[in-house]
């Protein structure tokens, strides 16, 4: 609290409006967790109402996370409910984990809120830091959280060589350096929420996804996925967000120009090759006989 009072004037918390609720389901076969991975490609299954979403993880057991707003949660009070819930949107799991396992599942342990946390400075004058939860809480939606909270360990010792273990420098640069990083990673978990949640089913979001990996595969050095930037990198996180915007316009440019150049061409070849108009319109009367000619 004194931490607070005294230098966290910027300390926001965004709460998500959602809940989180653990599931546990019992060993499953080896042939049934292969299906399953078959079934959820992998790791996630995104519900067509776009307001839920399961993990699932591919080990010996079925567990998952099951991730609504408050007022969903709030309207299942019965087993009956939990079990109608899961039989309507996730049908699939309650062979698996069971009905009983189900209901007493569900209750056993009440779903969490997540809360994202912002603040800054993360030090108090050469006395004290801020590092992993306690300076940058996120949500768990870019499996970053922990990751965050070790490369905080990492910069602030670099830190230190740099400045000879002088604290007096030592934690106002790391709070200058740390700060957009952390705030770029928590935004980041924010967003990949709404992505996992209501972009995955749009084909438009899986063809730029298949662009951009096909871009990455021609030119590794200069098309990199936000993803692999911010997994499989010390990329800084807020750099990896200014070069995943840029690299967005960039594409969305190119494909806006390529369908523009395709149009221009098919244009082009109408207008050097035009169509037997006379053929157009005898084809559409015969098809307009037969279908005149099929009985009612």
């Amino acid at each position: 609290d004194c931490l607070i009072d005294q230098t966290l004037h910027n300390r926001p918390i965004e709460d998500l409006q959602h809940l989180a609720a653990n599931l546990e389901g019992p060993k499953l076969p080896q042939e049934v967790q292969f299906t399953l991975s078959l079934l959820v490609d992998g790791y996630t299954v995104v519900s067509p109402v776009q307001s839920f979403v399961q993990v699932d993880t591919e080990n010996k057991t079925f567990t998952c996370t099951l991730f609504m707003p408050f007022e969903d949660f709030e309207k299942i009070t019965t087993g009956d409910k939990v079990i109608e819930f899961f039989q309507n949107y996730f049908p699939d799991a309650i062979p698996l984990i069971g009905d009983d396992t189900l209901k007493r599942d569900y209750f056993r342990l009440p779903a969490q809120a997540m809360v994202s946390v912002k603040c800054s400075p993360y030090h108090i004058d050469d006395k004290c830091v801020l590092m992993g939860d306690a300076a940058h809480a996120v949500v768990p939606f870019y499996g970053q959280g922990m990751n965050a909270g070790f490369e905080d360990c990492i910069v602030f010792d670099e830190i230190l060589d740099q400045f000879n273990e002088d604290f007096c420098a030592v934690l106002p640069e790391f709070s200058r350096v740390r700060v957009p990083d952390d705030h770029a990673i928590a935004d980041l978990a924010m967003y990949n929420y709404v992505e996992m949640r209501a972009h995955v089913n749009s084909k438009w979001f899986l063809f730029r996804k298949h662009v951009d990996n096909l871009l990455h595969l021609i030119m590794p050095k200069t098309i990199i996925p936000l993803y692999t930037m911010v997994t499989f990198s010390r990329t800084r996180y807020h750099k990896a967000v200014e070069r995943w915007h840029w690299q967005e316009k960039v594409i969305n440019r190119g494909l806006v120009l390529g369908a523009a150049v395709a149009a221009c061409g098919g244009v082009y070849l109408l207008v050097k090759n035009p169509p037997n108009i006379s053929k157009l319109v005898i084809r559409t009367e015969e098809i307009w006989s037969m279908l005149s000619a099929l009985p009612e």
